[in-house]
């Protein structure tokens, strides 16, 4: 399988102020239909004390509308972005795709 990591170099902010970060891992196998892919996406604070993963095992599984939805409810839900929380994942902050 395929990855393609893309940084979103746009700065974001939460309705608090905070900025927030965010990567888009994209999977591909050419056996394999784009829908039935897994899809995540990585978010980090500027402060790097909360890391966190929004991930589908399969594309279509996927309930948001857009991309700017999603990251508003992670950055401004807190409720919704507890359930998404793994420190593990700050480990590919250290990648260089930024």
């Amino acid at each position: 399988m395929k990855e393609l990591w893309t940084y979103d170099k746009e700065k974001r902010f939460s309705s608090n102020g905070e900025r927030w970060h965010f990567v888009y891992l994209d999977c591909f196998d050419d056996n394999v239909p784009y829908e039935e892919t897994p899809t995540a996406w990585y978010f980090r604070n500027d402060k790097n004390t909360i890391y966190g993963i929004l991930k589908y095992d399969k594309r279509k599984e996927n309930p948001h509308r857009d991309y700017i939805t999603m990251i508003n409810r992670i950055m401004n839900k807190s409720e919704f972005r507890e359930t998404l929380l793994d420190e593990s994942t700050k480990d590919i902050w250290n990648k260089n795709w930024k």
